[in-house]
């Protein structure tokens, strides 16, 4: 499976908000999350998708997000 970037941020809200879009429309993600736990002031949280959904995922993401 090829996955492929889709969202990513250091706002973790937004990022729970997306998950749970694409989790409604039921579109398989994988997650990343590269921010410190220890200062939670520098990495980003990102969301892969399959290169299948990679379009409609953007979609509902712009639609939602901006």
């Amino acid at each position: 499976m090829n996955w492929v970037l889709v969202y990513q941020t250091s706002d973790v809200f937004v990022f729970e908000q997306v998950k749970l879009l694409l989790d409604a429309n039921d579109i398989e993600f994988n997650i990343r999350n590269t921010v410190s736990s220890m200062y939670n002031n520098f990495g980003s949280y990102e969301i892969y998708v399959t290169s299948e959904s990679e379009i409609l995922a953007k979609k509902i993401i712009q639609d939602a997000v901006g």
